[in-house]
């Protein structure tokens, strides 16, 4: 396979997610004053978003550790159980990029 296009993806698919993430989060505050309409698209998005934190969770989120479907999971897990560097990514991972838009999510 194509070096670039691996590259690429490396880069991409966590922007992708991140982008996906912030979108759920405001879906999800918003829900009951949305149009259907509105509500269609978003599920959509939250929908691709879901299959590429599986996808990024099972190719490269390996590293990380077993046992969860979602890189959320994986850091609530690990924030709690790995006093290691896997902890220290999660616990970044938590404080940085998901509890400033959704407090509590991990």
């Amino acid at each position: 396979m194509n070096p670039y296009i691996i590259a690429s993806a490396a880069c991409f698919a966590p922007i992708v997610l991140w982008t996906c993430f912030l979108a759920y989060t405001q879906i999800k505050a918003k829900w009951a004053t949305l149009r259907w309409e509105v509500k269609v698209v978003g599920a959509v998005v939250v929908a691709v978003g879901l299959i590429v934190d599986v996808v990024l969770n099972i190719i490269p989120g390996l590293i990380l550790g077993f046992g969860n479907w979602t890189i959320s999971q994986k850091c609530k897990r690990l924030r709690k159980d790995d006093m290691g560097w896997r902890g220290d990514v999660a616990a970044y991972l938590c404080e940085n990029w998901t509890n400033p838009f959704d407090p509590g999510h991990c």
